[in-house]
């Protein structure tokens, strides 16, 4: 008998930047939020499942808008544990995802924005089709 396999590709619209910072995550938005004029509001902390260890929480801000949506992640878990929202990128202690927004600004405009607020240590530009757990980001 022939087997049949199903592969789903999503598609990925959305930005994301990896940024290093000792500042307190509050902070941070609060920073983003002057400097930028978003207005980020803490939401209800994103949730990934994981067949082994179970609901991993991760903190996060979200804004949304007619052109797009902003969320500023956490990517250490809230919990006890060493999960991470991209584990592979485990020295970022931040995660910025740009969904439709960018129409108005360039990724090198808004990396030089962001890169003026004195709390960023390092930002970069991740690209997302190289992530292995860029699924995460699917919601």
């Amino acid at each position: 008998m022939k087997k049949t396999k199903l592969i789903i590709d999503f598609e990925y619209e959305f930005t994301l930047f990896g940024i290093s910072s000792s500042t307190k995550f509050y902070k941070l938005a609060w920073a983003l939020n002057n400097h930028l004029n978003f207005h980020l509001v803490r939401s209800d902390d994103y949730i990934l499942e994981d067949q082994k260890a179970g609901q991993h929480h991760f903190g996060m801000y979200t804004f949304q808008e007619e052109r797009g949506e902003i969320d500023f992640f956490k990517n250490q878990c809230l919990g006890p544990g060493q999960a991470y929202l991209l584990p592979e990128l485990i020295h970022f202690d931040y995660i910025l995802k740009l969904s439709g927004i960018l129409q108005s600004f360039s990724k090198e405009e808004m990396l030089k924005e962001l890169r003026e607020i004195k709390w960023i240590e390092y930002i970069a530009d991740l690209e997302v089709n190289k992530l292995k757990s860029k699924d995460n980001f699917l919601s």
